[in-house]
């Protein structure tokens, strides 16, 4: 095997697989990319077993076959060497050369023969998405995902597409982000899925760095998207996801429309001062104003006031200040909507700007 490729093509396609690549794993192997040459160029694959990512790029082949090497020394030793061309070749040892000007490499390789295989799968069955689209409902819904590693099937956000709409859903179970779209999607039956937190991210630089149509398809346990000349293979997270739509509040008699700007500086002046831990501050809406108010103990208390429309009895609901800035911050636009029914029930927030976007948060005992 021996191949010429330009030196900063090659650093892109290293750089890529570096989120995909298990250092610390139990097979060696996982630490491993790799690269098989043929006519066309090289094709490169990275896995952990619950991520792949594989990708043809351009190179001048001069002999076919195939080779692992350590991912993260191989990247480094590229980001180290001059903008010029790498020749790479695989000697009848099994030792892989690098050349670039006069700075030479050895590396030690693993048999190819003990890498994991890219899950087989039909292309014709893959189905298209809009890939703005989908980057747009995932950033507005993955700061909802939970951390708690205890809590498997809510460590990942949720994907339900059938043959008019797309939803994703994300959940830690104080707060959800619920998002849909319209559209025609070419599913026969509707299909549900969950991703884990990092394939969301891998997936999400695919979807802004790559060039193409986005296209995926559900197999097994495993959903494959495609984009470019890129693959990226996902092992699904097994179980049941919570049923989302009971915790979307139907009906509320308290509605709070406001500026979202007024709102979120007020929100950070009154937060300096909220717990460190809860992080609470507490929210009285009534006719004509909200007064937010934050008790930081031994620090001291803020409180503030902004005007609003205020349709309903008064109330007072104690909620997470950060919460409340995220949300604040994926809904964009100019006004804010905040439905409520009483100090015990989940919190919705949403904007005119987008009705396919919901946020819930849900209060905290005052």
């Amino acid at each position: 095997m021996e191949f010429t490729i330009n030196r900063d093509d090659f650093l892109k396609v290293l750089q890529r697989v570096q989120g995909v690549v298990s250092i610390k794993g139990p097979m060696p192997i996982l630490a491993n990319v790799l690269i098989e040459a043929d006519e066309s160029g090289i094709t490169v694959y990275a896995t952990n077993l619950d991520m792949g990512l594989k990708g043809s790029y351009g190179a001048n082949v001069a002999s076919t076959g195939s080779v692992t090497v350590q991912a993260k020394k191989l990247h480094d030793i590229v980001r180290e060497l001059p903008s010029s061309d790498i020749h790479l070749k695989v000697d009848d040892d099994g030792r892989c050369r690098i050349a670039s000007g006069k700075s030479k490499f050895n590396l030690a390789t693993i048999d190819p023969e003990e890498f994991p295989s890219f899950p087989e799968h039909d292309e014709s069955k893959l189905i298209g998405l809009e890939g703005e689209m989908l980057g747009d409902m995932i950033r507005k819904t993955s700061y909802a995902i939970s951390q708690d590693e205890t809590r498997l099937t809510l460590n990942g956000a949720f994907f339900e597409v059938s043959p008019t709409n797309i939803r994703l859903v994300a959940t830690d179970g104080h707060r959800l982000a619920f998002v849909e779209r319209e559209g025609a999607f070419g599913v026969g039956e509707p299909t549900t899925f969950i991703v884990a937190r990092k394939a969301i991210q891998e997936l999400t630089k695919i979807i802004s760095e790559i060039d193409g149509d986005l296209k995926f398809l559900k197999q097994d346990n495993h959903v494959i998207f495609v984009k470019g000349s890129l693959r990226l293979s996902i092992r699904l997270i097994d179980g049941a996801y919570p049923n989302y739509e009971q915790v979307i509040p139907k009906s509320s008699d308290k509605t709070a429309r406001l500026s979202a700007n007024e709102f979120s500086h007020a929100l950070r002046r009154v937060a300096t001062l909220a717990d460190e831990k809860s992080h609470m501050i507490r929210l009285t809406f009534s006719e004509k104003s909200l007064t937010l108010v934050s008790e930081g103990g031994e620090l001291g208390e803020a409180k503030d006031e902004i005007p609003i429309d205020f349709e309903g009895d008064e109330i007072s609901i104690g909620l997470n200040a950060q919460y409340l800035l995220d949300v604040l911050g994926i809904l964009g636009g100019d006004e804010v909507v905040v439905n409520m029914q009483d100090q015990l029930r989940p919190v919705m927030a949403k904007t005119p700007e987008d009705p396919g976007l919901l946020c819930i948060i849900m209060p905290m005992r005052i």
